[in-house]
């Protein structure tokens, strides 16, 4: 008695196995003729099925990973294609395929584990791009800078190198390096006009006032916006560069966007000045005050205006005033050369 019912619970367990694969199979393949119909989320939802009678069948999980990917599931094709990897550990392509879907999911470590893992298998594909980009999201920037060289070296036609280099020496306050892959970037990609007033600005943190201003140039040409920040910017280096005629218009087309703007004002005011207009610079500096009566700065170089015009009275008068105003102005006074007194 004992054998028979043996005998009958292998049997059982025979048909049963054999009922399971023939369930598999045949969910397997009715998710692969939807998904060669392009019905994404039937094949999806086949595929799954066949994994509910075996969670590690390689077919299955493959076939659940690629729908979920075509799906934009990328979270759910992540985690089916770790566990397919589980299955078939020397798939390279998967390892490769994984690192990079990490690291559209945001899990950066661990595509960087992945990248290092793909390379100790053997593969030739260039993932240092794959881990340099990983490096720069968890500001890693010395470790983003090693693996984009070892990157170039194998791909010197990508201008996202050197711009993601950029950014890496402007996260560390090398304006100069910066500066030079800004320029590599841009001999690859030379329409991109928001790299084009990027490096501006960079040019103009060294400061490099003149390359600045090349730069600015190119990024309107190109078809950059003026927007108000980047005309401030502009404005700033032909200031820098002491080409007040080029930095006044560009300052008073800021003003009529923002006539309040005490900055914008103030250096139009000193565009003005120092460009042997000291009405202007006046008149631009009593709007401040007008505005504001507690601007000192603004009282004190009204001051220093007036002795530029030769009223030295009067504009001691109002420099002593701008002064009890505001004490820290007093360090000007033995600055003279800087007004050209």
């Amino acid at each position: 008695m004992k054998q028979l019912i043996t005998l009958l619970l292998c049997v059982s367990i025979v048909l049963f196995a054999e009922a399971q694969q023939d369930s598999i199979s045949y969910y397997v393949q009715q998710g692969e003729e939807a998904a060669s119909r392009r019905q994404y989320l039937p094949a999806y939802q086949n595929y799954k099925q066949a994994t509910s009678f075996d969670d590690n069948h390689p077919e299955a999980l493959k076939g659940m990973a690629d729908m979920a990917m075509e799906l934009r599931y990328y979270v759910i094709a992540r985690e089916t294609y770790k566990k397919l990897l589980t299955a078939t550990p020397k798939d390279t392509a998967l390892v490769r395929q994984l690192a990079e879907l990490n690291f559209q999911t945001r899990q950066f470590q661990e595509a960087i584990n992945l990248v290092q893992q793909a390379k100790t298998m053997g593969s030739k594909a260039n993932l240092d791009w794959l881990a340099a980009r990983s490096f720069f999201e968890l500001e890693h920037y010395g470790s983003c800078l090693e693996s984009i060289e070892r990157a170039w070296k194998k791909d010197s036609s990508n201008a996202q190198m050197p711009f993601i280099a950029a950014r890496c020496y402007i996260e560390m306050n090398n304006y100069r390096r910066a500066a030079g892959c800004y320029e590599q970037a841009l001999r690859l990609d030379p329409a991109n006009n928001k790299w084009m007033y990027e490096a501006a600005m960079t040019f103009s943190a060294i400061p490099d006032e003149p390359h600045a201003i090349v730069w600015f140039e190119k990024a309107l040409a190109a078809g950059h916006p003026r927007s108000n920040d980047f005309l401030e910017n502009y404005a700033n280096s032909y200031y820098g560069n002491k080409q007040f005629d080029k930095s006044i218009p560009l300052y008073q087309e800021i003003i009529q966007r923002k006539p309040q703007d005490m900055e914008v004002l103030f250096s139009l005011g000193e565009s003005f000045y120092y460009s042997g207009k000291s009405n202007e610079a006046i008149e631009t500096w009593d709007k401040m005050l007008a505005i504001d009566p507690g601007q000192a700065r603004a009282v004190y170089m009204i001051g220093i205006a007036y002795i530029k015009k030769g009223e030295d009275n009067k504009g001691k008068d109002l420099c002593e005033k701008a002064i009890k105003m505001d004490p820290s102005l007093a360090k000007l006074k033995e600055k003279k050369s800087m007004f050209g007194l």
